[in-house]
């Protein structure tokens, strides 16, 4: 059991994570997110097909932060964030339920999640809700790299650049020999 590749974990500016684990039982690929379904905190999985849900009320949460140790949603979220970014986030998926694994195995500092698979009908709410989640934040991030690339890039600097690049010489072909041992040149850098 594996995470997927460490960079796929983004954490948004609403405290969303969005992240890659791999399915122990078959290696294939499922979307692990924050959801606050039922106003708790919540991790779901997905295959894009199907979600699978933690479906915790808040009397849940509570007390699966009393048997794990945890002081609150945001040491969740550093964990699944830290998880999810390490390989240290596994997955097994079982038919309608799920059991997601935040650290190794051998630590007993590690939280176990269980997930089950919900209605068609809620399912497909979670998904939308998930794609233009990610959606909104694409266009955050876009613009925040305008606004960087814009602050960090200099007109005058990136105009030289081309410029400069225009009037270096081109070397127009290889050099070949010639049967007798001598250098040939194919088209000069004149053109000629």
């Amino acid at each position: 059991m594996e995470s997927g590749a460490g960079d796929a974990c983004t954490s948004l500016s609403r405290n969303e994570i969005y992240g890659i684990v791999v399915n122990s039982g078959d290696r294939d690929q499922y979307l692990c997110c924050t959801s606050g379904r039922g106003g708790a905190f919540n991790i779901c999985i997905t295959n894009a097909l199907d979600v699978w849900s933690t479906e915790f009320t808040s009397e849940k949460l509570s007390e699966h932060r009393r048997q794990h140790g945890v002081t609150g949603t945001e040491e969740y979220k550093t964990k699944l964030r830290k998880a999810l970014q390490g390989v240290s986030a596994s997955l097994l998926v079982e038919g309608s339920t799920a059991t997601l694994r935040l650290g190794r195995d051998d630590d007993p500092r590690g939280l176990t999640f269980h997930l089950i698979k919900l209605p068609d009908a809620e399912a497909r709410l979670e998904l939308q809700a998930v794609l233009f989640g990610m959606a909104g934040q694409v266009g955050v991030l876009e613009q925040r790299l305008e606004r960087e690339g814009a602050a960090t890039t200099s007109p005058v600097k990136s105009q030289q650049r081309s410029t400069a690049a225009d009037f270096e010489p081109r070397m127009q072909g290889p050099l070949s020999r010639t049967p007798g041992g001598g250098r040939t040149s194919t088209p000069s850098l004149t053109g000629e």
